[in-house]
């Protein structure tokens, strides 16, 4: 037997070296399919939060495989019940046949006579022995086969429950799925639309900037600068470039990955418009047990709970070791629970830290620009009567563009984590 397997073995790798030495003699390759989709993409100019927000839930690959998933552990549930109802109990009562001299000789039933001959007894008697150890053994085997079907069948219910049980858990997924990407896409249009705002104000800086080396340049000519003094504004322009330029990539980028996770064809020049309605009132917190409730992940926790509770009343052990293990897995999805809620609590306290830091930004940022408005107010009067230089006035001009985008910078980074906070009472926390 031992060299049999050996020469089995010796044959498929000579049979796969031959295959691979006729690939390269004759420049064949197995056959490779690839599929591959052209998908149409629509063309737009502008973009607000709402198209994108929807566009990203449309037809989105993830909540298309959950649905698949969610279908077939369906499919799979319907079709064990079938089998199980389909299954027939195989059950065998066997007979008894006369089988001592007295009993052929008063048989006590109209179909079987009474014998008298002593030859017809003695055969009789033999046969009848013989069929009936024949029906007997039958018997054992039916009985046999009634314990492997109840066991099937045990099996069968127990698969069947844990597919409700996990289709349950699927459409839990699918509702936290929908909400993420809700989040994911609001972060990654509110990035998008920080990065252009932070651009528009570096460009107006760099236009500053250029008029601030003309001015050192003529300054130099005339001897009022160094060259020195110009040589530093022309490096902090090309920083500035360097900086613009950087950014720029990474917008084109994000750009790039948004219109191809929405369906829409890139454009550069695609024009994303403000957040309307985007309101910077303080959150208001919903308390911890609510939430915990509420929560995907605990209503999930509590499904495979209440699968371990009914495994351990339902399911059919042959010893017990089976019973231990069905206690124990109980235990391990009780101790998954309480985890499960340690750390959603802690999520919970982050968030809620996080969106009331933010808050506070909004709020200094908003006193920061306030107060910068008020010094330009004065800083232009001082240029209209004649005190400092329309240059000096429009540099001072760029700071109170620098705090409004600092600002607005701070009101998208708290929207974020205010819609975070507000998806946790839906049941969403991450």
């Amino acid at each position: 037997m031992k060299k049999t397997l050996i020469s089995l073995s010796a044959a498929l790798l000579l049979f796969s070296s031959t295959q691979a030495i006729s690939y390269a003699d004759t420049d064949e390759e197995p056959i490779q399919n690839v599929y591959i989709n052209t998908d149409i993409l629509e063309t737009v100019s502008s973009v607000d939060l709402p198209y994108v927000l929807d566009k990203a839930l449309k037809d989105n690959h993830n909540l298309a495989l959950l649905a698949l998933k969610y279908a077939a552990q369906g499919s799979k549930k319907a079709d064990l019940e079938s089998q199980m109802e389909a299954m027939g109990s195989a059950s065998f009562t066997p007979g008894h046949l006369p089988s001592t001299p007295a009993e052929v000789t008063s048989t006590g039933n109209p179909q079987l006579p009474n014998l008298t001959d002593p030859t017809d007894i003695a055969w009789t008697v033999m046969q009848n022995n013989v069929i009936n150890q024949m029906m007997q053994g039958m018997g054992a085997l039916a009985g046999g086969m009634n314990t492997i079907i109840s066991a099937q069948r045990a099996q069968m219910k127990t698969a069947a429950h844990q597919l409700g049980t996990d289709q349950r858990n699927s459409q839990l997924q699918t509702d936290e799925a929908k909400e993420g990407i809700r989040l994911q896409t609001i972060a990654q249009y509110v990035q998008l639309l920080g990065q252009k705002k932070q651009l528009d104000f570096m460009n107006e800086y760099e236009a500053v900037m250029e008029k601030d080396l003309l001015r050192a340049s003529l300054f130099s000519q005339q001897g009022l600068a160094s060259a020195d003094d110009v040589q530093t504004v022309q490096k902090a322009i090309n920083k500035q470039k360097d900086d613009i330029a950087t950014l720029l990539n990474n917008y084109r980028l994000g750009l790039v990955q948004l219109s191809t996770d929405i369906g829409i064809s890139y454009d550069p020049n695609l024009v994303l418009k403000d957040i309307a309605n985007m309101s910077t009132d303080p959150i208001t917190e919903t308390d911890t047990t609510t939430l915990l409730k509420s929560s995907y992940q605990m209503k999930s926790s509590g499904n495979n709970i209440d699968e371990a509770l009914w495994e351990t009343d339902f399911s059919v052990t042959q010893n017990t070791y089976g019973n231990t293990y069905l206690g124990a897995n109980l235990a391990i999805n009780g101790q998954k629970n309480e985890q499960t809620k340690l750390d959603l609590t802690k999520k919970i306290q982050t968030t809620y830290h996080d969106a009331h830091n933010a808050y506070q930004t909004v709020l200094s940022e908003q006193r920061n620009l306030t107060d910068v408005q008020a010094d330009f107010t004065k800083m232009k009067f001082r240029f209209d009567v004649g005190v400092i230089s329309k240059h000096d006035l429009n540099k001072f001009q760029v700071k109170v563009r620098q705090n409004e985008t600092t600002l607005a910078a701070a009101k998208l980074k708290y929207y974020v984590l205010k819609e975070k906070a507000k998806a946790m009472d839906t049941g969403f926390i991450q």
